[in-house]
């Protein structure tokens, strides 16, 4: 998956009509959007007096049904316009949302009281009838939503009286609610869905802070204020023009010259230093639960990764630390399979975590693969390449040859996540890592994650770590995540590499912007609605 791409609950024909989908939408504008005028920005959306912010991101919203979009770049723009039951504070607390309050009933049933007042940006009333759809819409398997497994084995969501909604789980799932913050579950206008007024995947139409009023493909979106949002007085910026700007460099110098507000930096370890000193340029270096991972092939039949030995001595040459120097400018922090942020893995407890080499060189004699030379799959984007770099030298001095091939993002993705068995021997991606520590190890679970069946070995161990992780809660469930982390650990099948961290700067002089400091979801300009310009 490329820099953009959150690993996600997919088969391989979820994969095909996603990437298909996608190839479409970079070559169409948006049906039943207004066209944009030449410069990008209809002249007819500047109201005299209007306050507008232009944001520069480097890549394309391209899947526009929040309860099936996996690319994180779309995230960015859907968190604009919807809104969730749930939100995430900057601690990746849950707080509320379109869900004023809730109540865990039982073990396997929650209470959500709805906010009055809500309406969506046409104006139409937010009712019980569209929180009850869209969370039937997400577990439907006609919608095809990977979020299905992280939100829970659902049993029923019903209307009680005319403000609450109840979730009835089959069984205990202790990341429900953080998986309600995330923009896959999206409140949506569904009695426009259901009568086909709003095909959700050509159009966006929520109650969130924005609305779209145009989009120029690969170019620009124009959004305005949604006169009709709940929070009164916000957001405080009438319109945000969003120009899609591939170049790292371009969008530098654009902060420079002032030609735009705000811009992101996506895994990108020489923004923060090329902006540093910039006179009225503020650089915030954001903490994401995401992370890098090593992925080695235990399942196809040529792949000498099927062996567990070979792959324990390959974890055991990994030096953490200077992958996240070299790759990632210092950011970024060593990982397991939870973030730092979780704070729900202790590493030095992990049996495999941190480099020995003499080890390494044992577990390598045992395995009888001594001066193996293997391919290390990557995509064509700077990080992964200077990640396969160092991952190459720390095995070579246990006597292994790490062959780096890089190749385009297409061939990438039908060689790890499309072929089953997976046409890697060992390859390098990353992936997201949520609001709740147990989210993102589901991966782990072939079964279960279908996008990982090509080359992860279905362990019961790990898949029965991974269902006490998820059904435990309280204290009991510090024991059961670390426990969890160990498993993963020991497999050496998956291994997490590194923090991703994201850089997000903004003119100083020009934007009053209260940034997060650590983020789940992807939600590049979360708490927009309170910037204001100067």
């Amino acid at each position: 998956m490329t820099n953009e791409h959150h690993s996600a609950d997919l088969s391989a024909e979820d994969l095909r009509s996603a990437l298909t989908r996608r190839s479409f939408l970079r070559t169409a504008a948006m049906t039943g959007l207004a066209a944009a005028s030449a410069t990008g920005v209809p002249g007819a959306l500047y109201a005299q007096g209007a306050s507008t912010m232009t944001w520069a991101k480097p890549l394309e919203t391209t899947m526009l049904d929040p309860h099936t979009a996996i690319l994180g770049s779309s995230w960015q723009m859907l968190h604009l316009v919807y809104d969730s039951l749930i939100d995430v504070d900057e601690e990746l607390n849950p707080i509320p949302a379109i869900a004023e309050s809730w109540e865990q009933e039982s073990p396997t049933s929650y209470l959500f009281t709805i906010r009055s007042g809500v309406k969506f940006s046409n104006g139409a009333d937010l009712t019980i009838a569209d929180v009850v759809g869209s969370l039937k819409r997400v577990q439907d398997p006609a919608t095809g939503s990977w979020w299905v497994r992280p939100m829970g084995m659902i049993d029923d969501v019903v209307a009680v009286g005319d403000n609450q909604v109840r979730v009835t789980l089959q069984e205990p799932h202790t990341p429900l609610i953080a998986a309600l913050a995330a923009t896959m579950c999206s409140i949506l206008p569904m009695s426009l869905v259901e009568s086909g007024e709003l095909d959700v995947s050509k159009d966006m139409l929520g109650s969130g802070p924005y609305k779209i009023v145009s989009h120029e493909q690969d170019d620009n979106w124009v959004l305005e204020r949604n006169p009709h949002y709940y929070q009164q007085g916000l957001p405080k910026i009438d319109r945000i023009v969003v120009k899609i700007v591939p170049s790292d460099n371009t969008r530098i110098a654009q902060l420079r010259d002032g030609s735009i507000d705000i811009a992101s930096f996506e895994a990108s370890p020489d923004a923060g230093l090329l902006l540093r000193g910039v006179a009225n340029v503020e650089v915030n270096v954001e903490d994401v639960t995401n992370y890098y991972i090593l992925g080695l092939n235990a399942v196809a039949e040529d792949s000498p990764f099927k062996d567990i030995k070979l792959r324990q001595a390959v974890a055991l040459t990994l030096d953490r630390e200077l992958i996240a120097n070299i790759a990632l400018g210092g950011g970024g922090q060593p990982t397991a399979v939870m973030a730092p942020a979780h704070k729900a893995c202790d590493t030095s407890k992990l049996p495999l975590f941190g480099q020995d080499l003499d080890r390494a060189r044992q577990l390598l004699a045992e395995s009888g693969n001594e001066d193996l030379s293997f391919e290390l799959l990557v995509r064509n984007i700077p990080a992964d390449i200077q990640m396969a770099q160092v991952i190459a030298q720390g095995v070579a001095k246990i006597g292994l040859t790490a062959n780096i091939a890089v190749v385009d993002e297409g061939i990438w993705v039908q060689r790890a996540w499309i072929d089953n068995p997976s046409k890697f021997e060992a390859m390098i991606t990353w992936y997201a890592g949520y609001a709740d520590p147990a989210i993102s190890t589901l991966w782990w679970n072939p079964g279960v994650a279908g996008f990982t069946a090509g080359h992860v070995e279905n362990n019961d161990d790990i898949n029965a770590a991974i269902d006490a992780a998820y059904q435990t809660g309280g204290e009991a469930r510090g024991a059961v995540l670390q426990n969890l982390c160990a498993k993963i650990d020991e497999s050496a099948n998956v291994i997490p590499l590194v923090t991703r961290q994201d850089t997000i700067a903004y003119r100083s002089d020009k934007l009053k912007a209260k940034l997060a400091h650590l983020e789940g979801y992807v939600h590049t300009l979360r708490n927009v609605e309170t910037f204001e310009l100067m």
